[in-house]
Parts: C-alpha cells; sequence; structure tokens
C-alpha cells in the first residue's frame, strides 16, 4: 500500500506540473513554426495532386485516345488499288495487251458509319470509366488523408501521457534517492512509463504508415511526410435510404459505363445484321493490243453472293451479347443496392458510437479521472484504481477516434459512389 501511494503521489505531482487532466486534441499540433517548414497538406491539395500525376488515370486517358483512333479507323473506306497489266505476252512474237488498271471496293449497307457508332460507343465506355476512376483516386486520398489525420490526433493523445507517465517516474527516482519511496515504487512507475511509450511508438508507426498509404494513394510515393489539414468531426450522410439509392443509380459512373456498353452492344448488332449487305469491287484497266495497235479498256466488277453465309453465327452472338449486357448492367443495380444498404449500415452504426462517445462518454471518462485523482490525493482510493482509470479515459479516447475513423470511411466510400474502397 505505501509503495502505490509514493507512485500515485509522483503521478499526481508530475500531473498538476502538466495542467488539468489529459484532453484529446481537437486540432493538430505541429512543431514550432520554421520559415521552411511546409504547410499542412489540405484535402483540395491532395486531390489535385492525386488527378494530375496518378498513373490508372493517365493511364485511362490515354486508352480515351486510343479509343477515339480506332473509331476513326474503323470508318475509312478501303484506298483504291492500281497496278499494271499484261496479257497474251509473246504471242506470235508480239508484246501482247500491256496497260494499267486501277479498283475501289465500295462499301455497301452503311457498314462504315456503323463501325463508327460501335466504336464511339466504345469510347463513351471508356470516358464513364475515366469519371469512375477519378472518383476511386479522389475517395481513396480522402479517406487516406483522414486517417493520417486521426493517427496524428493518436500521436498528440499518446504523447499528453508520455509527459505525465516521464514526470511521475522521475518525481518516485527522487523519492527513492531521498530514502523516501523502494526500489518497487521506482520499478512500478518506470513499468507504467515504459508501456505508454511503447503505445507512443506504435501511435508514430501508424502514422508514417497512414502518411505512406496517403502518398501512394495521390501517386506520390516518395513525397514527405506533412501534417494535414481537415474537418473530421463535421463529416455527416444526411440523406435517407430512397435518397440514397436514387443518387447512387443516378450518379454512378461505373453504372453509367454499363449502360454505354449495352448502347455499343446493340450498335453491334446493326453492325452485324447489315453483315450479309455484299460490297461491291469494281475494276478499270486500259490496255495497249501491240497485234492490232488498238487501245481496249475492260471493266470488271463483282461481288459475293451470302447464299450460305450470311453471317448467322455473328448475328447470333452480337444478339447474345446484348442480353448478357443488358443483364449485367441489372445485376450491377443490384449490386449497387446491396452495397448500400451495408454501408448506411456501417455509417449509422459508427456515428452513433462517434455521438456517444461525444456526446458523453469523454466527458464522463475525463470528469471519473478528475475525481479519481482527488479520490487517491484524499487517501480514499489507491494507485490502481487511479492507474484503471486512467487507462480507460485514454482508451475511450482511442475508440472515439476509431469511430470518427469508420464514419469518414462510410461517408467518403458514400460520396464516391461506392468507389474507391480501400484494399485491405
Amino acid at each position: 500500500m505505501r509503495s502505490c501511494l509514493t507512485v500515485l503521489c509522483a503521478l499526481l505531482i508530475a500531473s498538476n506540473a502538466l495542467g488539468q487532466p489529459l484532453e484529446m486534441p481537437t486540432e493538430v499540433s505541429g512543431p514550432p513554426a520554421m520559415l521552411d517548414a511546409p504547410q499542412p497538406l489540405t484535402l483540395e491539395e491532395a486531390e489535385s495532386i492525386a488527378i494530375a500525376s496518378h498513373p490508372a488515370i493517365a493511364e485511362q486517358q490515354a486508352m480515351i485516345r486510343a479509343a477515339r483512333g480506332e473509331c476513326l479507323q474503323v470508318g475509312l473506306a478501303p484506298n483504291p488499288t492500281a497496278g499494271y497489266t499484261a496479257s497474251e505476252v509473246g504471242n506470235e512474237g508480239n508484246a501482247g495487251q500491256q496497260g494499267l488498271y486501277v479498283g475501289q471496293q465500295f462499301i455497301r449497307g452503311n457498314k462504315l458509319q456503323l463501325n463508327r457508332q460501335v466504336a464511339s460507343q466504345q469510347v463513351h465506355v471508356l470516358e464513364q470509366q475515366l469519371t469512375a476512376e477519378m472518383l476511386r483516386v479522389r475517395t481513396r486520398v480522402r479517406i487516406a488523408l483522414y486517417k493520417v489525420l486521426l493517427t496524428q490526433r493518436q500521436v498528440d493523445l499518446t504523447t499528453g501521457l508520455v509527459d505525465v507517465s516521464k514526470q511521475a517516474a522521475k518525481t518516485v527516482s527522487d523519492l527513492f534517492d531521498a530514502k523516501e519511496a523502494r526500489r518497487l515504487d521506482v520499478l512500478q512507475a518506470q513499468i507504467e512509463s515504459d508501456r505508454i511509450l511503447v503505445k507512443l511508438r506504435q501511435a508514430e508507426a501508424n502514422r508514417d504508415a497512414a502518411w505512406r498509404e496517403l502518398a501512394v494513394a495521390m501517386g506520390q510515393p516518395t513525397t514527405a511526410r506533412r501534417d494535414v489539414q481537415a474537418d473530421l468531426e463535421s463529416l455527416g450522410w444526411a440523406y435517407d435510404w430512397d435518397t440514397s439509392r436514387q443518387m447512387l443509380l443516378e450518379g454512378s459512373p461505373e453504372l453509367a459505363a454499363l449502360m454505354m456498353d449495352v448502347e455499343r452492344a446493340r450498335a453491334a448488332v446493326a453492325r452485324a445484321c447489315a453483315e450479309p449487305i455484299s460490297d461491291v469491287s469494281a475494276q478499270v484497266s486500259v490496255q495497249y493490243d501491240d497485234s492490232t495497235e488498238d487501245t481496249v479498256t475492260g471493266i470488271q466488277v463483282g461481288m459475293p453472293i451470302p447464299i450460305w453465309n450470311r453471317n448467322q453465327g455473328g448475328i447470333a452472338k452480337a444478339r447474345n451479347e446484348l442480353t448478357a449486357a443488358q443483364r449485367r448492367l441489372e445485376a450491377y443495380e443490384l449490386q449497387l443496392t446491396s452495397q448500400l444498404a451495408e454501408k448506411l449500415r456501417q455509417y449509422s452504426a459508427a456515428k452513433a458510437q462517434a455521438d456517444a462517445y461525444r456526446g458523453g462518454i469523454l466527458q464522463r471518462a475525463e470528469e471519473n479521472l478528475s475525481l479519481t485523482r482527488e479520490s487517491y490525493q484524499a487517501g480514499e482510493s489507491n494507485y490502481l484504481e487511479l492507474l484503471t482509470v486512467q487507462r480507460t479515459y485514454f482508451e475511450s479516447n482511442l475508440d472515439y477516434l476509431g469511430s470518427l475513423g469508420e464514419v469518414n470511411r462510410s461517408v467518403q466510400l458514400l460520396n464516391g459512389f461506392l468507389l474507391g474502397e480501400p484494399t485491405e
């Protein structure tokens, strides 16, 4: 009992030296201002960096340019042909008939325009996928940035506890040197100080890992760590189920891409149905007949006769691909609805937990810590009780930060039309 009293007295002295009971910081505290100190990273800046430098966005943009080139190419008419022709060469010692010819294939059935319709729909699909990729990148950046902010707060909270525990350990050590405390008291205070110091190292490691996740999300994995600045407590989702579902189905770029894919498949059916319409090949030649010294002209026109091959298989394939695209669209609508229900459930649970901590648990934990310190100072409670209350206060604040993290994750995914779920 005497050892507990000694350690707690030291803890109280250290706590009083540092001020009132620990409070969770409401803002990220950084190092003293310096002329060359980097400014805190804002959400807008992080998003701008990601959009400008993320390779996934650049890849999608390149695919769109390639698709536009394909759209141009498939609508171009075949080039004409030209060449030299000769016949009856050497007949009766004459040079025979020699001359030039030109030819052209004429595409019928509006096939070239239909080709471009199919290709242009593919461009629209890729454009929607680009929008989806940009949303995906933005959502991941937002989730990662708020995660960095939360880990910064964990570091600040743990740092405050480390300062108190170190001062307590020093006070007990001084009492031991003055023969007013036992070695057991010194060890107990040092153990508590070391334990909290380990938690600080873990919090710092989590902060550094969160920054690396943010740097990767921005497409700048080698960027030096900076503090971040954002408003975390104001995050929320104010829409009910029906409104949320309507917003999701109307605004999802992935769903829009599938709609464009249905139109592409429909255009492909029209193109397949036009395939049996035969193209016409024409050729005109002009030759000089050496034996008669006459100039002769030849004309040749031909086209395939679609008797056995009328593109039956191609038409069946295109129609079934259209059906598959329509069913894929319907299936994705159901998938989005299911995901929305789960995200709203996660948001509601996390928001309720965060509100409970913010609305009373944290205040009661702080009040309990203050009263327990006063009780111990009056000799009405022991060191173990004080230590338990202090740990409860610390863990309550960590749980609150964890619930804010879940709120952030859910809100950002809802705002991003459920795109950008970080890989676990």
